[in-house]
């Protein structure tokens, strides 16, 4: 919170909600002194709530903040949380439809909760963690314009933290030329080409989710869109011959995106991890949305197809808590525990381990009251989780 007024010492805040649903474990939270024109947060002494277990998805909790001062001051605040949103939408406007129902049926396939739709329902996206647009190869392909109603609803939901994939051939060059919206800063892309229909073998690159993946591409193959990141954002997916780049992956900080100029449903599935399925599942990885892990049986032996690391239980915790995390393969895995500033508080793993399922605990009767990051890093994969302490 920023104080706009004069000097504020003692600062207390109050979250007051009426959802029947919602249960405050701690609804007073202590902010300290706001000299004037600064900010301050509650990170030391978080408010902590909880849904119930029968709170339907989708459901929209308003909340209220009453922040008082010594001497008088008050001032109140409004906002609202969206409650079990579904883990992604499909949102698949193009004539064809070939694509979207893939992308939706493979998700689902992996245990993600998810909704399928031709139409954008513009007004409910804060309902979804993630949303995967599929808007066609040319000649079977829609346009999102620019000013629309859909292209805003987008881009309010990736300024808000959303997480979204974006496919076509001609969203990023073509489109924006002739009165499509421009998807490119957002997504950390720069459109080069308007492209022929020469996609060929889309290979993944080292060093980010899709290496050791290789697809051939069996879909619609009309003026495919030459892209290539910007700044910080990451090459994905690159045409065999000729070569050319037509996937990548940004993670700017306050949202996530994944872009390709290809369709999802054309890629044909070949040898682990070069399938429709372990793709979908690194995507989801990279926006930070997990179910856990999906086994395969291999030599007599149940084991994970996919790197997992699960959400902590219980959270929050005082004395102890579980996590529980997958290796597809041997690996070598470093895990530690941060606080809310970065600072690593301790190495739990830093060793080769072989693939499988693993259970790690982590006491808390060493930790002070407040948020932690857990973060699992190997070679192929990284992950964070966030936990909170309590007392």
């Amino acid at each position: 919170m920023k104080n706009y007024g004069a000097s504020a010492t003692g600062v207390e805040a109050i979250l007051q909600t009426n959802n029947t649903y919602i249960t405050m474990h701690n609804s007073i939270s202590s902010i300290g002194d706001i000299a004037s024109g600064d900010t301050a947060n509650n990170a030391a002494d978080p408010f902590i709530i909880e849904a119930a277990s029968g709170t339907p998805q989708g459901t929209i909790a308003d909340f209220t903040i009453i922040a008082n001062s010594v001497g008088g001051y008050s001032d109140t605040s409004y906002f609202s949380i969206c409650i079990g949103k579904y883990h992604y939408l499909v949102w698949d406007p193009s004539p064809d439809h070939s694509s979207g129902p893939v992308i939706n049926s493979t998700l689902q396939s992996l245990g993600y909760n998810g909704v399928y739709s031709q139409t954008l329902p513009t007004t409910e996206l804060d309902k979804y963690i993630a949303i995967f647009v599929s808007v066609g190869i040319y000649a079977d392909n829609y346009t999102i314009q620019s000013g629309s109603v859909e292209s805003n609803a987008l881009i309010n939901f990736l300024n808000n933290g959303g997480r979204m994939y974006l496919e076509g051939g001609d969203i990023w060059y073509y489109d924006p030329l002739y009165g499509g919206y421009d998807f490119g800063a957002l997504f950390g892309i720069n459109a080069t080409s308007d492209g022929t229909g020469d996609l060929n073998s889309v290979l993944g690159q080292s060093g980010t989710f899709t290496n050791g993946m290789t697809f051939s591409y069996s879909g619609e193959n009309s003026y495919i869109d030459h892209i290539s990141p910007q700044g910080s954002a990451s090459l994905i997916f690159r045409n065999s011959s000729p070569g050319y780049d037509c996937g990548v992956a940004y993670d700017a900080g306050t949202h996530r995106t994944v872009g390709t100029s290809f369709e999802f449903a054309g890629l044909v599935d070949g040898s682990p991890p070069s399938t429709k399925e372990a793709l979908a599942n690194s995507i989801m990885q990279f926006f930070g949305i997990s179910v856990g892990v999906k086994e395969e049986q291999i030599g007599g032996l149940n084991l994970p197809k996919f790197y997992s690391l699960s959400q902590n239980y219980p959270n929050p915790f005082s004395e102890k808590t579980i996590f529980k995390y997958a290796l597809p393969k041997a690996s070598h895995v470093n895990i530690s525990l941060y606080d809310v500033t970065g600072r690593c508080i301790k190495r739990l793993v830093n060793t080769n381990q072989e693939p499988g399922y693993y259970t790690l605990k982590i006491s808390g009767t060493e930790l002070k009251t407040g948020i932690y990051f857990i973060r699992l890093n190997s070679r192929d994969f990284s992950i964070s989780r966030k936990c909170m302490v309590i007392k």
